[in-house]
């Protein structure tokens, strides 16, 4: 059950990070500008950042099995509708529904993990879950290219398409909600809990009245949101416009960001345990990536060789993920909170994604110098670094905040 689930995960990862390849042939075809792009990339996730508190209360109410069902039926008619989009608003609307089906899988998957394995498993089975994603992640780079060279890129969303019915298929087939339904024994401490509405709502005031939860808020709005923004949207067309490379050799360099991500993944737990400190960790990973973003964007003027770039963003695309143990951390500082409501910090990653999709956007439409070639626009590297310098000023704010964050008493 858990392999079928964390390949629906795997092909909501995918989707994620397909734009970045797919950016040059939609501006050709369409005629998207940057901000066109960062609009579109961030439709997906404008529906998964607020549908993560209410996947959670459907999950309480109607289980895994139809939760998922559903996402992936609604993921495979985004896919379908991409494929046969003409314009913004169509592609626009796919993406969304790419992004509702989307936000059904991981919340689901946590709940099914607790339910079914022991609470020792829990970490472990969260780290391989992390792990399939970021696998997503990966084929979305350039084995994605590669497979454009074979397949038109419209035929292949009609593809994802017939993958999410098998899955859908799959799901309503071998998922469970609880043990019992096999004959199993069912523990009553593993039941899950249901909540209503108003407990939720308040949970939610807790966390959003204290001081602590939005420092940790903004450190993964910051880091998590400018990588994700960068590996799923900016770094392909940046490679392409800067380094002249073409599309299937530029998607190496977004599958280098997500390679430091599993590698990460892989290792947290034993990172974690070298660090002794989470905070001490946090404070490492922001202070690593800034160094990096000062290195790249000034000591190299934006441009490093090739060899020093891909070094750079495998430390950027590893260490950042270092502060996925913010969700630890604040469930150890809000210990009397449920696990449901915790999803409103799972939102900062994602509307950190949105914000550097469009301001990165933004400003590459503003310093663009009229260049086209093949009807798709040529954004300049003095465009690309200043977006950089916004995630590097932001870097440095979220150094100044990390030392304001305060360690779970106990």
């Amino acid at each position: 059950m858990w392999f079928i689930l964390s390949v629906g995960f795997l092909l909501a990862f995918f989707h994620r990070y397909s734009i970045g390849v797919l950016s040059n042939i939609l501006s050709e075809e369409m005629g998207l500008t940057a901000a066109n792009l960062g609009l579109l990339t961030s439709m997906y996730f404008y529906a998964y950042a607020f549908l993560q508190v209410p996947v959670g209360i459907l999950g309480d109410k109607y289980g895994v099995k139809i939760v998922t069902t559903f996402g992936i039926l609604f993921m495979g008619l985004g896919a379908f509708l991409f494929g046969i989009a003409g314009s913004m608003l169509t592609i626009s609307l796919a993406r969304l529904l790419i992004g509702i089906g989307s936000a059904c899988f991981f919340i689901s998957i946590l709940k099914m993990i607790a339910i079914w394995f022991p609470p020792d498993q829990f970490t472990k089975y969260n780290g391989w879950t992390s792990v399939m994603g970021n696998i997503g992640a990966l084929l979305a780079a350039s084995p994605f290219s590669l497979f454009l060279e074979i397949v038109n890129w419209r035929a292949s969303f009609f593809i994802f398409s017939g993958i999410s019915i098998i899955l859908a298929i799959l799901i309503w087939r071998y998922v469970y909600d609880y043990p019992q339904e096999l004959g199993f024994n069912l523990k009553e401490e593993t039941k899950a809990e249901k909540r209503n509405f108003k407990e939720i709502l308040r949970e939610i005031k807790v966390l959003a009245s204290n001081l602590q939860f939005w420092l940790y808020f903004i450190l993964l709005f910051v880091m998590m949101g400018s990588i994700m923004s960068l590996a799923g949207l900016w770094i392909v067309p940046f490679m392409m416009h800067t380094y002249n490379l073409s599309r299937s050799i530029a998607a190496n360099f977004s599958l280098i960001l997500t390679v430091g991500l599993i590698t990460t993944s892989v290792f947290l737990g034993w990172i974690e345990l070298k660090f002794k400190d989470r905070i001490k960790m946090i404070r490492f990973s922001v202070v690593t990536v800034t160094l990096s973003w000062i290195y790249f964007i000034f000591i190299q003027g934006g441009k490093p060789p090739i060899i020093q770039l891909i070094l750079l963003l495998f430390i950027i695309g590893g260490v950042s993920l270092f502060v996925m143990v913010t969700f630890g951390v604040i469930k150890e500082l809000f210990p009397q909170l449920k696990g449901g409501s915790m999803g409103l910090i799972n939102l900062a990653p994602f509307l950190g994604t949105i914000f550097f999709n469009s301001i990165i956007g933004w400003i590459l439409d503003n310093t663009w110098q009229g260049e086209i070639i093949n009807g798709s626009r040529i954004y300049t590297l003095a465009g690309y670094r200043q977006g950089f310098i916004v995630i590097l000023i932001l870097m440095i704010l979220v150094i100044v905040l990390s030392f304001k964050l305060k360690k779970p008493k106990n």
